[in-house]
């Protein structure tokens, strides 16, 4: 009958196994580290950096929202692009973004993401920006692509078709609240007119007020269509890209990985070598 082991007996033998076998077990983990590291420090050095852009599309389709601007399609499009680079495809990058090949190559990769903040509910809510990430292996770049981003939002046929369409539409929207402002003073001014301006009261339901709010709220509808008018683009950078100096490698983080999975290999190696030992013997 065999001898049942204690938790002391078998955390005896695992320590043993460790003594016996530590040669092996610290080669293996000390050789996957160094490989891993010499092999990350010749590959080239690359650089990070981050933006925050808006983008003004939502509102060129003239989606009904209550809320901020919906960035969904903005940052599927910058998405996108992460596909040609996938895929090694610089000469179709080069294109898209109307940067040379060699800027092009540069691209290590790139990814949006839309901005969020949690409510007093506690519910994740999409605010109107979105962050852009960019890794690139010459920093000289990064300006250059930061350009090709606006060119290729500027340059996307739907794009274009909808923020012409936007143009054209919130112009004569301006046009058109002038005329109703103008007409609506005038005939406030009438001597003959039933709206006494001089004794509008906050809290008085009368036609006078009604009037006078009308023209209030034609006002703010044309200060926003102005401003919209102004400021919206199909890619605005709320904060540019930052031309880094600090090149990075990955380096701490493979070197980390790499040596867990070189003491796991090591202890692996050991198990075999043990059994195989004991199966001689």
């Amino acid at each position: 009958m065999e001898k049942e082991l204690s938790l002391g007996d078998i955390i005896k033998e695992i320590i043993l196994f460790f003594i016996k076998f530590r040669n092996i077990i610290i080669l293996t983990t000390v050789l996957g580290t160094l490989g891993v590291v010499i092999f990350q420090r010749l590959q080239p050095a690359f650089y990070n950096t981050k933006a925050i852009a808006i983008s003004g599309i939502s509102s060129f389709e003239r989606i009904d929202s209550k809320t901020d601007l919906n960035q969904r399609l903005a940052v599927t499009l910058i998405n996108l692009l992460q596909l040609d680079v996938n895929k090694e495809d610089y000469i179709s990058l080069s294109k898209k973004m109307n940067i040379s090949f060699e800027d092009a190559l540069t691209i290590r990769s790139i990814k949006a993401e839309e901005l969020t903040f949690k409510d007093r509910d506690q519910k994740t809510r999409n605010t109107s920006k979105f962050s852009i990430s960019l890794s690139v292996y010459n920093n000289k770049s990064i300006s250059l692509i930061q350009d090709g981003l606006d060119y290729y939002f500027q340059n996307n046929l739907y794009i274009k078709k909808y923020y012409d369409q936007f143009i054209s539409t919130t112009s004569n929207e301006i046009s058109a609240i002038d005329q109703e402002v103008n007409s609506l003073n005038a005939i406030r001014a009438l001597d003959k007119s039933t709206i006494d301006v001089s004794s509008i009261n906050v809290n008085s339901k009368s036609y006078g007020y009604d009037a006078n709010n009308q023209i209030l709220d034609l006002i703010s509808l044309k200060s926003k269509n102005v401003t919209d008018l102004a400021l919206l683009r199909p890619l605005s950078f709320v904060s540019p890209f930052t031309e880094s100096e600090t090149a990075e490698r990955g380096i701490f983080f493979s070197a980390l990985l790499s040596a867990a999975i070189s003491f796991l290999l090591g202890i692996i190696i050991a198990v075999f070598k043990n059994v195989y030992v004991n199966s001689n013997k």
